[in-house]
């Protein structure tokens, strides 16, 4: 029990540290926004990522190591009961460890597991995502009130109303069904369990992605900008994209591009002969365009400019469930996970999108 808490007052205070690093680099980040940025603003930033990626590594090998330390317990445990109970009945026991024999007498030894890389995400953490648990409506406001007018003496007062509708968030069952083997199961060398938990929320993530694309691709009454040419993106186009969004949409908008377009805008160079696309200093693997942020998803088939919080609004259930099936594939020996959950996309302000092509 002492080890655990001290286990935890660990994980707190790394924790705490990067939320505290990641605070600076934001407010660095904010600040560069009205500055040019000099090489000791670099060098500070770079020193202050590289402390946050040592911190995420501390934590992982905290993760994997209190993993490993509950799987091994757990299993040691089930061994010593069924190896009691087979020897009370008086049958032949056998006591394998983590270190197993090949046919060649060989000492094999499990190594971690390699995991596969999670898809790159990004439009999630700019659109506005509601939990619910059921039918839910979320009042949109399509126009504002505008500016007063001049009242003369004698003549009526200039009325505009406020237009608010709404979109309706109605949830719809997404499922998945993973089959595991009882052997892969039973192997003592990694949590599989723990892995089927977190591919399905990964799973969730690329599923919501997908479907905001899909809604922007759909979208009606956005902003339409014609490119300059048929299948080819210009330095015009980028600049006309722009300033072809509403100006009080700009401030919090991104770029969304798929890899055709992401390759098309990294040969470009502005007029000062330096190339438009430039690397996101706190972020190392995004970038940014005209100083905003530039989101890749593979499913927009268009390059766009959005506010995305304005223009989408996805629901996600407030459960996901993740159950498990013994009995599903007893005869092939599978072990069966099915994870649902409930989500839903709408459009909302549309106007803040602005579409080339």
């Amino acid at each position: 029990m002492q080890f655990y808490r001290k286990e935890q007052a660990k994980m707190k205070a790394l924790i705490e540290k990067r939320a505290k690093l990641m605070a600076e680099l934001d407010a660095m980040e904010i600040e560069l926004e009205t500055r040019t940025a000099e090489q000791a603003d670099v060098e500070t930033m770079q020193a202050k990522i590289a402390e946050v990626k040592e911190i995420d590594a501390q934590i992982e090998q905290q993760k994997e190591t209190r993993n490993l330390k509950n799987t091994k317990e757990m299993k040691v445990e089930e061994i010593n009961m069924e190896t009691r109970a087979m020897l009370l009945e008086g049958k032949e026991v056998e006591v394998r460890g983590m270190t197993k024999t090949n046919v060649k007498g060989e000492q094999v030894q499990n190594g971690a597991l390699v995991a596969d890389r999670a898809k790159e995400l990004g439009l999630k953490d700019f659109a506005r995502i509601e939990k619910f648990n059921g039918h839910s409506i979320v009042p949109v406001q399509k126009a504002k009130m505008g500016k007063l007018v001049k009242a003369g003496e004698l003549t009526e007062i200039a009325k505009k109303d406020i237009l608010v509708e709404q979109v309706d968030l109605r949830p719809e069952k997404y499922s998945l069904l993973t089959v595991v083997s009882e052997e892969l199961l039973n192997d003592a060398s990694y949590d599989v369990e723990g892995l089927i938990r977190e591919e399905g929320n990964q799973a969730i993530d690329e599923t919501i992605e997908g479907m905001i694309a899909e809604t922007l691709n759909n979208a009606t009454e956005v902003v339409e900008v014609s490119p300059k040419a048929e299948g080819v993106i210009a330095l015009e186009d980028v600049t006309n994209l722009f300033f072809g969004l509403n100006a009080k949409y700009r401030k919090n908008a991104i770029f969304v591009v798929n890899d055709e377009h992401l390759k098309a805008l990294a040969g470009l160079v502005g007029t000062d002969g330096h190339p438009i696309l430039v690397r996101d200093l706190v972020n190392g693997m995004q970038f940014k365009l005209m100083g905003r942020p530039v989101v890749l998803c593979e499913d927009i088939e268009n390059m766009m400019f959005t506010d995305l919080e304005k223009a989408v609004v996805a629901g996600v259930g407030a459960n996901a469930q993740v159950k498990r099936s013994d009995d599903a594939f007893f005869t092939t020996g599978g072990i069966a996970f099915r994870t649902t959950v409930a989500l839903d996309c709408k459009p909302a302000i549309t106007t803040a999108i602005a579409k080339l092509g």
